[in-house]
């Protein structure tokens, strides 16, 4: 084999390389995927395989508990969804929830890291006190906050109390029963987005800010010009995530409200709905598989244009 070698201001010169060195490059390449083979074989046993059969389930009516001939129906799981009101309510209430939920976790966390790289004293207490809810059980935390959203002995309508303020039924409201989940899961993951935030502003050169205050530059025209630029790849990946959990989120809507999504449904998301199909008393799986499609869809199509975005903005601050 030859391969042609360039150097600046010489002409191309071509190398032949001998089977020897042919056969150690192989060799060398074979030992790299043998080396990776047990994690390809995890991950085809306890990740592709799975998701593979979970699309086959869907075009058929599918049911666990019938051990008979599982009949084949094509696409009628998916035709079914997209005529069902209640799928397309809980379509709505988890972009609803992302819209919501994903830029107040940004923006909290965004705000907590920067008072926490100021000059704030006690800085590892203060981290650690905000990343605990993240490394917490889920159930002792939404256990604790179902309690804090009571009616009549909760924390939250003691202070509106205190305040001369009407009391509000946080999760018996279907005004306020999404809202309620939001403000759980916003200081639930707070701490992960913050210790992202604060990796991204350990990695700003503190030269570029003291050259901006001798400048004359003040706190906000430094961080509308040096900080936040350099940390919208770091924001992007933050987005990211929270937007990809937020489509996924089944667990405290189901601890605080129930799995019908608490009263008039108005906190049903996706993930709720796929449980009432696929796990109820009367469990439709080959449905819940369809919906489990969806989602994945969903999830998919939002990363790819979030991940084009994160390297646009990469290339741009590397520019």
């Amino acid at each position: 084999m030859k391969q042609n070698v360039s150097v600046p201001g010489y002409q191309t010169k071509k190398i032949n390389h001998s089977w020897v060195w042919h056969l150690r490059r192989w060799t060398s390449t074979g030992q790299a995927y043998v080396y990776l083979l047990p994690a390809f074989i995890v991950l085809a046993v306890f990740s592709y395989g799975p998701a593979a059969f979970v699309f086959y389930m869907s075009l058929f009516k599918w049911s666990f508990l019938n051990q008979g001939v599982q009949p084949f129906i094509g696409l009628a799981n998916y035709e079914y969804l997209l005529h069902s009101a209640t799928f397309w309510h809980a379509l709505q209430t988890t972009v609803l929830y992302v819209i919501i939920s994903v830029p107040l976790q940004l923006f909290l966390a965004l705000f907590l890291a920067l008072c926490l790289m100021s000059g704030i004293r006690a800085k590892a207490f203060w981290r650690l006190l905000i990343f605990m809810p993240f490394i917490t059980p889920l159930v002792a935390t939404t256990a604790i906050w179902y309690w804090m959203f009571d009616k009549y002995h909760g924390l939250f309508d003691g202070l509106l109390r205190l305040l001369h303020l009407p009391a509000i039924d946080w999760l018996g409201d279907p005004h306020w029963t999404l809202f309620s989940i939001i403000l759980y899961t916003t200081w639930k993951s707070a701490g992960f987005s913050l210790v992202i935030f604060l990796a991204g502003l350990g990695n700003i050169p503190t030269e570029l800010k003291e050259a901006a205050r001798v400048d004359g530059a003040g706190s906000w025209h430094i961080f509308r010009h040096i900080t936040w630029p350099m940390l919208i790849p770091i924001t992007l990946v933050v987005m990211l995530l929270g937007t990809i959990e937020a489509f996924k989120m089944f667990q405290p809507a189901f601890l605080l409200v129930g799995p019908v999504g608490g009263p008039d449904n108005s906190a049903n998301t996706l993930g709720l709905y796929l449980f009432s199909e696929g796990f109820s008393t009367n469990p439709h799986d080959g449905r819940g598989a369809a919906i489990s499609v969806i989602l994945f869809l969903l999830v998919f199509i939002v990363s790819i244009v979030q991940f084009t975005l994160s390297r646009r903005g990469t290339q741009a601050v590397e520019a």
